[in-house]
Parts: C-alpha cells; structure tokens; sequence
C-alpha cells in the first residue's frame, strides 16, 4: 500500500489478521455475541530506518 506523510511516499504491507471461532458466547447489551480468537502475523521490521531525511540502522 502506498502512504504519503509530509509529502514523503512510503510503502507498507497490510496486516493479516485471522479470526478462529471459539466455543464461547457472551452477552453485551443484552444480546449474545460468539467469541473469536484474533491472531496477528509478525511482520519483518525493516533494518534501514529514516528519521528527518537521516538513515540509520536499529
């Protein structure tokens, strides 16, 4: 996905996220709701960052 912040283009990836029914059920606001389990991928940090035009590594 291409991003603009301050005029500076950037390039991210989207998140996965993956929703697993539990067996679970709740209430909120008086009606029952089934839970999910969320898990989120990992994604890989760069190792190059920029911070005010400057480059550096972590």
């Amino acid at each position: 996905m291409q991003l603009t912040y301050r005029g500076q283009s950037y390039e991210t990836s989207a998140i996965s996220v993956e929703a697993v029914p539990t067996d679970e059920t709740t209430t909120f606001l008086g009606r029952p709701y089934a839970r999910k389990q969320f898990t989120v991928a990992q994604r890989q940090q760069p190792t190059e960052l920029t911070y005010r035009g400057v480059r550096y590594a972590r």
